[in-house]
C-alpha cells in the first residue's frame, strides 16, 4: 500500500472519531438539558406547593385576634349590649356563611345583618366547635368569660375534630331577627315605584327624625303617610329611616343601614314615613312580602 493510500485512510478514521465524539457530546448535552428541564419542572411544582401551603397557613387566622375587645360586656339573648363584669365581648367581625368559622372554646356567638341582631348562640364548655352557618347574617360578635379571654378563637376554617351542630340557641322566638333577605325568591307587592318618589307625594329637602319632627335636610326627601300592618313583613331595598306612627301619633324612627333589609315590626303602629337620602332614590322601593 502506498503513503498516499495511508494518509487518506488516517484521515477518514480520524473523521469518524471527531463525528463520534460529537454524537457523544450532543448526546451527554442532551441528556444534561434533559435532566435540567425535569428539575426545573419538579422545582417550579415545588414552589408551587410551598407558596399554595403558606397562602393557606396565611389564610387562616384568629379573627378575634385582630378585633377589638370590649370589656364588661356581652351580647345577650335578645341582642343587647349588656353589661356583666366577668365578661368580654368582640366589636362586629366580618362573617361569610359560604366559609367555615371554628370556635375554640367555650363562648357566644351572636349573629348580625348589618347592626340588626337575628339571634345568639352557646357553645359548651370545651371545643372546638365547627359555628352554625347563618346565611341571613353577615356579621357576628363573640362573647366570652374571663376563664376563656386567653384561649378563646374564631379561625376561619374548619379545625380538626371540631364538634358540629353543638350550639344552643339562647334567643327566644319573639327576638329572633329576620336577617338578610333572599330578594331573589322573594314575593310581595311592591308598595311604590319612580313615579311615587318623583311625584307629589314627596316632601324634598326634609327628613323625620328621632322625636319625629320634620326638619330641613337638603340631601333627604321624606314620603307622605303609607299604610303599614305590623302583621305583615316588609322589605326595603336601600338604606332610610322609618318613621312609625299611631293615627298621627309619633313612636319612633329607626335607621336602615344596610339594605335590602326587613323593616323592624312596631306593635300599634299603622303609617310610616320614609325619609332617604336622594342618592338611593333609583334603588328605594319597598314590598309587603306575601
Amino acid at each position: 500500500m502506498d503513503q498516499t493510500e495511508t494518509t487518506e485512510s488516517e484521515q477518514v478514521t480520524d473523521n469518524n472519531t471527531t463525528e463520534s465524539k460529537e454524537v457523544e457530546n450532543d448526546t451527554e448535552t442532551d441528556s444534561t438539558s434533559s435532566y435540567d428541564d425535569n428539575n426545573s419542572v419538579e422545582d417550579q411544582e415545588s414552589d408551587v406547593e410551598e407558596s399554595e401551603k403558606e397562602t393557606e397557613e396565611q389564610a387562616a387566622t384568629d379573627l378575634i385576634e385582630d378585633s377589638d375587645i370590649i370589656e364588661g360586656y356581652w351580647i345577650n339573648y335578645s341582642g343587647v349590649d349588656d353589661a356583666r363584669s366577668h365578661m368580654s365581648r368582640t366589636d362586629f367581625i366580618p362573617y361569610d356563611a359560604s366559609q367555615d368559622y371554628t370556635l375554640t372554646s367555650a363562648a357566644y356567638v351572636s349573629y348580625f345583618y348589618g347592626d340588626s341582631f337575628i339571634k345568639t348562640n352557646n357553645y359548651g364548655h370545651e371545643g372546638p366547635y365547627l359555628i352554625e352557618s347563618v346565611p341571613e347574617a353577615d356579621q357576628v360578635i363573640v362573647s366570652f368569660g374571663e376563664p376563656e379571654a386567653d384561649v378563646v378563637e374564631l379561625r376561619n376554617e374548619a379545625v380538626d375534630n371540631a364538634t358540629a351542630d353543638a350550639e344552643e340557641s339562647t334567643t327566644p322566638d319573639e327576638y329572633l331577627g329576620q336577617g338578610k333577605p333572599d330578594i331573589e325568591n322573594l314575593q310581595g307587592q311592591i308598595m311604590f315605584g319612580q313615579d311615587f318618589l318623583s311625584g307629589d307625594d314627596v316632601f324634598p329637602g326634609q327628613r323625620i327624625d328621632e322625636r319625629g319632627r320634620f326638619v330641613d335636610d337638603e340631601e333627604y326627601t321624606v314620603t307622605e303617610a303609607l299604610e303599614y300592618n305590623s302583621s305583615r313583613d316588609y322589605v326595603i331595598t336601600a338604606p332610610a329611616m322609618i318613621s312609625y306612627y299611631r293615627g298621627s301619633r309619633f313612636i319612633e324612627t329607626v335607621e336602615i343601614s344596610t339594605a335590602p333589609a326587613y323593616l323592624p315590626a312596631v306593635d300599634n303602629a299603622n303609617y310610616i314615613n320614609i325619609s332617604f337620602n336622594d342618592e338611593y332614590v333609583l334603588d328605594l322601593n319597598m314590598i309587603e312580602v306575601e
